[in-house]
């Protein structure tokens, strides 16, 4: 556990450090029924084309400490088009090392957010991975804004449905803030192994 914390000290203290032109950091923390969970995306553009992207999850268990899930994921990014990239990343995850290549279209409008990605990850075999993020804060009142995100990242090989999950959020967003309620859905081994954790969540946009 004191790794976890010090690892992620090291690598906000870094990114503060950056250009903040250039830099974005958004961390999400949730409290749920069964474990605290700390994620963020870190994006860094290189240049008009060019992205660098870390979105890091923890999640951990208040007791059993059992069930602890990680999900590291390091991506370079480059813009076809205003919507459409090519994507390459390294990373760690239950149970080890990965590598993907995926396509993403991306639309970004005022109110709301639409990604969808797909392509292929290789960990002890290749799997064909879906991906999908929307993202709708409509206005409430002049300075609050509803806020409303589901992502969903789905695996399939000739086994079936090894990997999948799905986080919601739902609440209030003010300024760069955004809390509410939360809820982590994630599967394993063809939903052999199913866990949640539903809560509260806060998130900012640095």
């Amino acid at each position: 556990m004191k790794a976890k914390i010090i690892a992620i000290t090291a690598l906000v203290s870094a990114s503060l450090n950056l250009n903040a032109q250039k830099l974005s950091y958004t961390p999400d923390i949730v409290l749920g029924h069964r474990s605290y969970t700390y994620m963020h995306n870190i994006n860094y553009q290189l240049n008009e084309r060019l992205k660098l992207n870390n979105l890091t999850l923890f999640d951990t268990e208040y007791t059993r400490d059992k069930e602890n899930i990680f999900f590291i994921r390091n991506t370079l990014s480059y813009n076809l088009t205003k919507r459409l990239s090519t994507n390459a990343a390294l990373g760690m995850k239950n149970p080890g090392a990965f590598f993907s290549a995926y396509l993403q279209y991306k639309i970004i409008q005022p109110s709301y957010s639409l990604s969808y990605s797909i392509g292929t990850t290789y960990q002890k075999g290749f799997s064909l991975e879906q991906s999908i993020s929307f993202e709708y804060t409509p206005y409430l009142t002049e300075n609050f804004k509803g806020y409303f995100s589901v992502l969903a990242i789905g695996n399939i090989d000739d086994s079936g449905y090894p990997r999948g999950l799905q986080f919601v959020r739902l609440g209030i967003k003010h300024d760069k803030m955004m809390y509410g309620l939360a809820s982590n859905f994630d599967q394993f081994n063809n939903a052999k192994k199913t866990l949640e954790n539903i809560g509260a969540f806060v998130k900012y946009n640095f």
